[in-house]
């Protein structure tokens, strides 16, 4: 969204009007207040670089509910910190947070190794810690670099088993690497016969592999048993994750419906109306899973996730709602077990929503210092506000002055829920064929010159800077 012509632009924030009477030339509305066809239609057509297209009229006009429902609560009082409103738009983080309690929870009892354990573990040996010195030989290298680098292989290794060097003061010109812990099949098969074929405290004759010439070393346990504790419980943990992920559809007998592709690309297309569906995309045992349960997910996620829908084929649309069916479900099991955010967790993101609040709040102009003086207006004084305020945003927005702020997208969900809204099909229409016509006759109108001004000398006085987009003196300038 770019320019505005001024002449155009300046009509619209004036208001949309009074009480919500008829719907005629109506193409929003919300509460009390509406938004007419033809203010619509100026604005669209008077944003040179805005498509005028269905798509956008229904994002301009669903924008206007968004923004006039949160200016609305916020000028009659409403703090929208209640813990209602945060838990509802701070869901996802609250969410996130149990989750990662009850996986906390879980591994605990299944995979922390004591002491015993690890000695156990250690010596059975299907896990080895392994160090290794590389002295690389690229595969086109000349004969005699490689005579060089490998009887330097073997040099080092021969202070290393008399003693004459320490490993790491042997690593230091070379590359020394810290594999951690590994299984079979994670590395080559030469560098894994070697590693795994290797005693406690051993180090491997010169052993050439694809990158050269390596040094393979498996330390004592003594020297690293906090290290191998660590990386074989990260393992024991990945694999534990993997087996209950995966019997999660069995044990909640869960099923993704078949033909769903259509109405799971339409959530792409209109997502604000796909929170409104009811359809069954999956059950599981206890429950549904619904279009409007995907769209709550899709909000949390990056913005190119719900975008890319349309173009999905139905395997990866089927892999999608099956994953978040068993996020579902996995958060069900969660809160069964108990798990719940701390109060010290609940004020950290009441506190982060405080922010967004307040920023949002300032860019509609409505600054928190202002707040007081706003609210203490009769209730009529307040919508003028209201409609003046919003409308003014989505001008500047348009003119590209702006910086286009949403309402969190959970927090739009919840107002559009405590307040009568609605976008009219209708009045989209009309706003597409009166947008048309404006277009066109702007299009048509030679644009004249601009009349000669006289220089203006910069404003140095205390509070002589101006907002950004504020008019230059001196002129009506179509930015």
């Amino acid at each position: 969204m770019r320019r505005v012509v001024a002449a155009v632009a300046a009509g619209l924030v004036s208001g949309c009007g009074g009480a919500f009477s008829s719907r005629v030339d109506t193409v929003a509305h919300v509460g009390e207040y509406e938004l007419g066809v033809q203010r619509l239609a100026e604005l669209m057509a008077a944003g040179k670089e805005l498509p005028v297209r269905r798509d956008v009229v229904d994002g301009m006009s669903v924008l206007w509910v968004d923004y006039t429902t949160f200016a609305d609560r916020l000028l009659a009082g409403d703090s929208l910190l209640d813990s209602a409103h945060v838990a509802a738009t701070m869901w996802a983080d609250i969410e996130q947070e149990i989750a990662s309690q009850f996986h906390d929870h879980l591994i605990g009892q299944s995979t922390r190794l004591d002491s015993a354990a690890v000695d156990s573990v250690y010596a059975a040996g299907d896990y080895r810690l392994i160090k290794h010195i590389t002295l690389r030989v690229g595969p086109d290298a000349a004969p005699n670099l490689r005579g060089v680098q490998r009887a330097l292989a073997e040099d080092t290794r021969a202070k290393l088993v008399s003693g004459a060097v320490t490993w790491d003061k042997a690593s230091g010109g070379t590359q020394d690497t810290d594999l951690g812990v590994i299984a079979r099949g994670e590395t080559v098969e030469r560098f894994e016969n070697v590693a795994f074929a290797l005693a406690p405290g051993e180090i491997s004759q010169v052993t050439e592999t694809p990158s050269g010439y390596d040094l393979i070393f498996r330390p004592p346990l003594a020297d690293v048993r906090e290290q191998f504790r660590d990386g074989v419980e990260r393992r024991l943990e990945a694999q534990f994750d993997e087996r209950y992920l995966d019997s999660l559809p069995r044990r909640w007998s869960l099923r993704v419906r078949g033909g769903i592709g259509p109405a799971v690309r339409e959530v792409g297309r209109d997502p604000v109306r796909a929170k409104q569906s009811g359809k069954v995309l999956g059950t599981y045992k206890g429950g549904q899973f619904r279009v409007s349960d995907l769209s709550r997910w899709l909000q949390a996620m990056p913005r190119d996730v719900w975008q890319g829908l349309p173009g999905a084929n139905d395997s990866q649309i089927t892999g999608m709602v099956e994953t978040l069916m068993r996020n579902e479900v996995l958060l069900r099991e969660a809160k069964a077990a108990g798990m719940t955010v701390t109060p010290e967790f609940f004020q950290g993101v009441t506190d982060t929503l405080r922010r967004e609040l307040a920023l949002l709040g300032a860019v509609l102009g409505f600054p928190n210092d202002s707040l007081p003086a706003y609210r203490a207006l009769p209730a009529a004084a307040r919508m003028e506000l209201v409609q003046t305020h919003v409308l003014g945003y989505l001008q500047a927005v348009a003119q590209n002055r702006r910086r286009l702020q949403l309402v969190p997208a959970a927090l739009a969900d919840r107002l559009r829920t405590e307040v009568e809204w609605s976008v009219e099909p209708a009045g989209v229409e009309r706003v597409l064929e009166r947008a048309r016509q404006i277009r066109l006759a702007l299009d048509s109108v030679p644009r004249a010159a601009p009349p000669a001004t006289p220089p203006i000398a910069p404003d140095t006085s205390p509070g002589g800077s101006r907002p950004p987009g504020s008019p230059t003196p001196g002129g009506n300038h179509d930015q």
